[in-house]
């Protein structure tokens, strides 16, 4: 469930539980939050049901660098604020993360972060104008194609132009 949960975390959990309820395998959740009160009875919630949590680290579109690309100062040294998210992905231990397709560049140091354990998925594949190319060279795991398809007048016919991109 693309909700971007990122309340205090009793709310967190309702909100979780309402989407595991409804059907949902996994939610997308921010890390803006923090673990204790925040993502901590999510991840609970979710690994007691068998579901999955996806954490955030950076969002496709342009103004995801004033949040996610700020540089924040931890431990007295100065860091990227997705990498400070990726770090908590993988110390969380989240199902997966969202780094967007039109930051190969930002998609690469995640993944160095994170590893092969944890699926990276890629949104602003099309309308946005992420590369299916470089987001796959770049570490993801899974592409994100929305409104490329579903604004499209023809919604199969473009869903089929995007699979052939990603098997040249």
């Amino acid at each position: 469930m693309d909700a971007k949960i990122n309340d205090v975390g009793h709310t967190n959990e309702f909100i979780a539980s309402a989407y595991f309820r409804a059907g949902f395998d996994a939610v997308i959740a921010s890390p803006f939050v923090g673990w204790h009160e925040g993502l901590e009875p999510v991840f609970r919630l979710a690994r007691s049901l068998r579901r999955g949590v996806v954490l955030l680290v950076y969002m496709s579109h342009r103004a995801a660098r004033e949040g996610f690309g700020l540089t924040v100062l931890e431990d007295g040294r100065k860091r990227a604020m997705f990498e400070v998210f990726a770090e908590r992905a993988r110390d969380w231990r989240a199902d997966g993360v969202i780094v967007g397709a039109t930051y190969p560049e930002i998609m690469r140091r995640v993944r160095r972060i994170v590893g092969n354990r944890i699926p990276v998925l890629a949104p602003g594949i099309g309308a946005q104008d992420g590369s299916i190319r470089e987001a796959m060279d770049s570490g993801a795991d899974y592409l994100i194609v929305g409104r490329s398809i579903f604004e499209s007048k023809q919604p199969a016919t473009a869903a089929k132009r995007i699979a052939m991109k990603t098997k040249n």
